[in-house]
């Protein structure tokens, strides 16, 4: 029996596989779909070791995907610096989005056993290659509580909130699944928060464990 799913959070989902295979502002429709296979399968199988993706995605963005969602302890400092240089910094901020809403969307489906998303070829009938649009970021500024730059000012909000913000694009991707799927944003302040199911408390114990079992930095 299929599972009942609240109309707003498969909507957001619905939204999320939208955005995975399109263009986005640093990466072309083909290198994102590129990057949600290597992510994945990374994620799956545990292996920081990217599987092969011919000529759609740079060798330096593949392997940064697949050890963000792998779950690999070796993320570090010096190692976003290495892939900062090699692909631009506003482009691992995409990245980094792009692997939170693959990682996410791709658990849901398979957590509630419903068909695996089959993402399409550029060869497909239909199949997007658009290019990035490349819109100028906002203004930026150097934040002491993330590695990447964020719009400024830095530091004035939470830093797993200002992470993205180099790149509004992604940073409304990855919240506009976590609004449905998490808490809005808006209302991240109000411990007595809820939807009418979980209690807020219900919800951070959830996320605090997982955050935990993932080894995450935040």
């Amino acid at each position: 029996m299929a599972p009942t799913i609240r109309p707003d959070l498969a909507a957001a989902h619905e939204r999320a596989w939208t955005s995975l295979t399109s263009a986005g502002t640093w990466f072309s429709a083909r290198e994102r779909r590129a990057l949600t296979r290597v992510a994945i399968a990374a994620m799956w199988s545990g292996s920081a070791e990217p599987v092969d993706t011919g000529a759609d995605v740079s060798d330096e963005a593949a392997a940064a995907a697949s050890r963000l969602a792998s779950g690999s302890p070796h993320v570090t400092r010096e190692w976003y610096e290495s892939v900062r240089d090699a692909i631009g910094p506003l482009a691992f901020v995409e990245l980094v989005g792009l692997v939170a809403v693959a990682s996410a969307a791709a658990s849901f489906r398979r957590t509630l056993g419903l068909v695996e998303i089959e993402l399409p070829d550029v060869e497909s009938s239909g199949a997007a290659d658009d290019g990035p649009s490349r819109i100028d970021p906002p203004e930026l500024a150097e934040a002491k509580w993330n590695w990447v730059p964020v719009a400024a000012p830095a530091d004035k909000t939470a830093a797993v909130v200002q992470a993205l913000t180099a790149v509004p694009a992604t940073f409304d991707e990855l919240w506009s699944l976590a609004d449905a799927q998490y808490i809005p944003d808006a209302e991240m302040v109000d411990p007595k928060w809820t939807r009418g199911t979980l209690t807020r408390v219900d919800m951070e114990l959830i996320a605090t464990r997982v955050s935990f079992s993932r080894e995450c930095h935040y």
